[in-house]
């Protein structure tokens, strides 16, 4: 691990957007930091809003998460008092708020994803596979399967739990992630009691 990590919170306005929107966001923050794609250390979470229906994410006062190191910060903060545009609808961005990561015991995911991790089994071989490879010592629980859209392909993944973490290994989960695109929303953990769905 390369220092700390924290989590930088821009406050976010606007009105409607994909609820599978990792991949657009992405993309319109790369549109702000061209140099985006050469910082896998940087996670970025999907929005926080109000579910409008089943497709579809009313942001209102919203939140956008990024998990950086924290020698990045002064890299992302050109990005408060912006415009990104998802799916052609604006989004200004605030001031963020610089959050320091806690170690609960229980972490959870919203969707973690690995190559021919297609099914539940193959899936919870990998997430023992790579929490051993990191050094988490935890008790795994899979959540809903989901399927997202990323650069027009359909990528299968699922919810993730972990209980039962030491301190260390909890924040060493919060700082190395899960599997892979974490610049889409994907293997990213919060507290267990942070995620609604």
């Amino acid at each position: 691990m390369s220092g700390p990590f924290v989590d930088l919170l821009f406050p976010v306005r606007g009105g409607l957007v994909p609820l599978d929107h990792g991949y657009l966001l992405f993309s319109a923050l790369s549109h702000r930091l061209p140099d985006l794609h050469e910082r896998p250390d940087i996670g970025i979470f999907n929005l926080r809003g109000t579910s409008a229906d089943a497709h579809a994410l009313h942001v209102g006062n919203g939140t956008l998460r990024l998990r950086c190191p924290a020698d990045a910060i002064a890299r992302l903060l050109p990005l408060a008092g912006s415009t990104l545009v998802l799916a052609g609808q604006p989004l200004h961005l605030g001031a963020p708020r610089v959050h320091a990561l806690s170690t609960p015991s229980s972490l959870s995911a919203r969707l973690v994803t690995f190559k021919h991790a297609l099914d539940s089994v193959t899936f919870q071989a990998s997430v023992l596979k790579f929490l051993a490879e990191l050094g988490c010592l935890g008790t795994p629980a899979l959540g809903r399967r989901r399927i997202v859209s990323i650069s027009g392909k359909k990528v299968v993944g699922f919810a993730l739990t972990v209980r039962e973490l030491s301190p260390d290994s909890s924040l060493r989960l919060q700082t190395l992630g899960l599997g892979g695109r974490r610049h889409m929303g994907c293997g990213l953990f919060l507290p267990t009691t942070f995620q609604s769905s």
